[in-house]
This record gives C-alpha cells, structure tokens and sequence, in this order.
C-alpha cells in the first residue's frame, strides 16, 4: 500500500503504521465484546457492561473509518480472530480470570486507539 501523498515524508512513515494499528485495535475492541457475550457468571456480566460500551462505539468508529481509508477488508478480516478466541475463554479460564482477560483486552485496545486517532491525516 503506497504512503499517502500530501504528508511529510516522516509522516509517511507513520503512515505506513496506520493500517496495522487499526486492525489490532480492532481485534481486541472484537475480543473484548466476544469475550463479555461468553461470560457466564452474572454479577461479573455486569461489571462487563464499560468496556463492551465503550469497545463498541471506539470499534464502531474505527471501523467506518479504517474502511473508507483502506477498504472494506481490513476491519473484516481484523474482526475475525477476536470473537474465536474469546469464544475459548469459558473452557480454558474461570469467570474471574476471563474478566480480567477482557479488561485487559479492552486496555491495551484503548492505547492501541488512541494511537491510531493521533496519527496524521492527509493534507
């Protein structure tokens, strides 16, 4: 994928980087949500409740605009292996310890977003 024109050629560079830090982003925002649908123990279920929100609407946005920005096919393919995985939480982890898979999931999703909202646009 060619760097976009009108940047800064260090700016290029990030550029460069954007694609990839939207889709793990993605990713985990998708762990984060498939991982809370997976939670059987119901007091934890509620404590599910901030990042699903939060990981829902951060995912809505980056989503739309990874797509415009480099197709369809990224927030696709980024979506996938969240949800497989997080479907395997119940069966190898106990409630606790997937809550706390989820929050960190949904953590270091909300670093890898804020990362992708700062790199520049295009002039």
């Amino acid at each position: 994928m060619p760097a976009r024109a009108g940047l800064a050629p260090e700016d290029r560079e990030l550029s460069a980087l954007e694609p990839l830090v939207y889709g793990v982003g993605l990713a985990l925002f998708g762990f984060t949500i498939g991982g809370a649908a997976r939670m059987k123990h119901d007091m934890m279920l509620l404590a599910c409740i901030p990042p699903v929100f939060v990981a829902m609407v951060m995912g809505f946005v980056m989503a739309i605009y990874a797509g415009q920005t480099y197709g369809w096919a990224l927030p696709v393919v980024a979506l996938v292996p969240g949800p497989v995985l997080a479907w395997q939480l119940p069966k190898n982890y106990a409630p606790r310890d997937q809550l706390v898979a989820i929050y960190l999931a949904w953590t270091v999703g909300m670093v890898f977003a804020m990362i992708a909202v700062q790199m520049p646009d295009a002039a």
